[in-house]
């Protein structure tokens, strides 16, 4: 139904993103391919995970939110592919195996940002006083709420655009695969 776009096929703003991407990762996560349909989704896309890479998250603390949020929403591709970009984070292997299962890892502190994120997640943004107070208490900021709020919205643009396009996983994520 939804086409795979190239730099060649896509609309022009959407050809830039995905040449930009390319550059960047060295290859066009399928993804991109999909997105690049709509010019606002790719750029959305980009200008997110830009903005997320300011704020006063980790690298690696980024790449949790985003694949604890992917198997949250049960999307295979996004996991392969955060999977993967945590590995390149230094994210620990132990961490992204736990979350892949949906356990918890033993860092409490990433425990408690992967608990938070799953109630965002879960719940819709209805986040209990309580919950996020355990997620304060945990080290993060009242601004950390709001970036983890940006991830999330950041996943279920891709996740949910990856569950009605279906791509296949590229080459590169092919040892990051990942079903529920």
């Amino acid at each position: 139904m939804f086409k795979a776009h190239t730099v060649q096929t896509a609309p022009g703003k959407s050809a830039r993103v995905i040449e930009a991407v390319e550059k960047k990762m060295g290859f066009v996560p399928n993804l991109f391919a999909y997105l690049a349909e709509s010019p606002a989704a790719i750029q959305a896309y980009v200008q997110l995970d830009a903005l997320l890479a300011e704020s006063e998250l980790t690298p690696q603390e980024v790449q949790l939110i985003l694949l604890t949020t992917s198997v949250t929403n049960r999307c295979n591709f996004c996991v392969a592919a955060h999977s993967a970009g945590g590995t390149k984070a230094g994210l620990d292997k132990d961490t992204i195996a736990a979350v892949r299962r949906e356990d918890s890892p033993s860092g409490a502190r990433d425990a408690a940002l992967i608990t938070f994120v799953r109630k965002v997640v879960n719940e819709r943004g209805w986040v209990g006083e309580e919950d996020v107070q355990a997620f304060l208490q945990a080290g993060f900021s009242k601004a950390n709420v709001f970036d983890v709020i940006t991830a999330v919205s950041l996943k279920t643009l891709s996740n949910y655009s990856n569950h009605l396009a279906h791509p296949e996983l590229n080459e590169q994520l092919e040892p990051f695969a990942w079903e529920k």
